[in-house]
C-alpha cells in the first residue's frame, strides 16, 4: 500500500473550492444569435447529407466564430479547472435526431466521441425511466452520488429541465484528496491503493486488480471513483474491510461538503462539459414533470481527448472495450475495429 510520506498533495487550477467558483463566471461561456445560426447551418448540412453520427468529424461540421470560441475548451478541461458551462446552444423545435447530430457535431471541434456501452449507444438519454436501482446512474431519477464517467470528458446537453431541483454538483476531485491527505491521511492512503471495480454493464467480470481512487498521471494526480462499480464488485466476491468502508464514506463526506462543491441549474440549451479525471459530478434530488413526454431529459456525450496524456496505468483496465482515454466500442468485426 502506498505509504502516507509518498503522498503530496495535488496543486494548480485543478484545486478549487465551489464557494469561490460561485463568485466567478470564466467558467461560463455563452452562444450568440450568430453562434445559432451557424451551429443550425452546420446542422442542416449534416442532416441533408445523411450523415450517422459515426460520420461527423470537424471538417464535415464546418464551424467557424463557434469553433474559435471552442477552441480553448480542451486546455481549461485539461490543466485548467476541468469543467465548463455553454449557455444557448440551439434546441428549441428540433428534432432528438438534429439535436444528436448538433450535439455530436459539437463535440467534434473537442475531441473524439465514443460509445457508452458494449451495445454501442453512442448518446446516453439521461432521465429517470422509472426503474429505479439499476446498472447506469443515468436511467435513474432522483439524487445521484458523486462519481465520474470512464472517459476523458463527459458533456450533457439539456434538452429539458425538472419542475424543481435537479443541480448539476461538481466538485474537484483533487480538492477532495488534498482535504483527506491533511485530516485523515491513514484513509487517503487506502484511497491510494484502491479497490476492485465490477465491469458487469459491460458485460465483464471485476477488474483482478486494485484500481487506484488518486494516483499520479501524466498531468499530475488524477481519480477514477465510480462508487456503484465497487459495490457491485463486493457483490461479487470482493468485500471491503471496514476501514476501506470508512475512506469511501469520508470521501463522500467530503466531497459534499458545501465549501468544495459547486452547484449549476440546467436551462433548456445549456452544456456542461467536465473532465473526469479531475471532477467528481452528482446530482440534487429533482421534481419531476408528472406528463412523461415532459420529463427531465438531458442527452450524454463521451469524448475522448487524444491530445491528452494517457490514464495513470492503473486506472486503464477496461479491456475489450476499452477505447484510448476511456470510452467503450461494440463488438464489431475486426476489421472494423483496426
Amino acid at each position: 500500500m502506498t505509504e502516507t510520506s509518498d503522498i503530496a498533495p495535488a496543486t494548480g487550477p485543478r484545486v478549487w473550492r465551489g464557494d469561490e467558483m460561485a463568485k466567478r463566471r470564466d467558467w461560463i461561456l455563452a452562444f450568440d444569435d450568430a453562434d445559432r445560426a451557424e451551429i443550425d447551418r452546420a446542422t442542416q448540412r449534416a442532416a441533408a447529407r445523411g450523415l450517422t453520427l459515426d460520420d461527423i468529424t470537424r471538417e464535415s461540421f464546418p464551424l467557424d466564430r463557434v469553433a474559435e470560441k471552442l477552441a480553448a475548451l480542451p486546455e481549461t478541461l485539461g490543466t485548467g479547472c476541468g469543467f465548463v458551462l455553454i449557455r444557448g446552444a440551439p434546441v428549441a423545435g428540433k428534432s432528438v435526431d438534429d439535436l444528436s447530430l448538433m450535439y455530436w457535431g459539437l463535440g467534434a471541434h473537442l475531441g473524439v466521441g465514443v460509445s457508452q456501452s458494449a451495445e454501442g449507444d453512442r448518446l446516453g438519454h439521461v432521465l429517470d425511466r422509472g426503474t429505479g436501482e439499476t446498472e447506469r446512474y443515468y436511467t435513474r431519477g432522483g439524487a445521484l452520488e458523486f462519481h465520474m464517467d470512464p472517459a476523458d470528458v463527459v458533456g450533457l446537453l439539456c434538452l429539458r429541465g425538472a419542475v424543481s431541483g435537479g443541480s448539476s454538483r461538481i466538485v474537484s476531485a483533487l480538492a477532495v484528496h488534498n482535504a483527506i491527505l491533511e485530516e485523515r491521511p491513514d484513509l487517503a492512503a487506502l484511497l491510494h491503493r484502491g479497490f476492485h471495480n465490477s465491469r458487469r454493464a459491460h458485460g465483464e467480470g471485476t477488474s483482478p486488480n486494485r484500481v487506484p481512487v488518486f494516483a499520479e498521471g501524466g498531468d499530475g494526480l488524477e481519480c477514477y471513483y465510480l462508487p456503484i462499480t465497487i459495490r457491485q464488485a463486493v457483490e461479487e466476491g470482493y468485500p471491503l474491510s471496514e476501514r476501506e468502508q470508512e475512506a469511501i464514506a469520508f470521501m463522500e463526506d467530503v466531497a459534499a461538503r458545501p465549501a468544495l462543491y459547486l452547484d449549476m441549474d440546467f436551462r433548456e440549451g445549456d452544456i456542461q462539459f467536465l473532465n473526469n479525471r479531475t471532477i467528481l459530478h452528482a446530482r440534487t434530488d429533482y421534481v419531476d414533470h408528472s406528463d412523461p413526454a415532459l420529463r427531465r431529459h438531458l442527452l450524454r456525450l463521451w469524448l475522448m481527448m487524444p491530445g491528452w496524456p494517457p490514464r495513470a496505468e492503473a486506472m486503464r483496465f477496461h479491456s475489450r472495450v476499452d477505447r484510448t482515454g476511456g470510452g467503450v466500442r461494440p463488438e464489431a468485426p475486426a476489421a472494423r475495429t483496426a
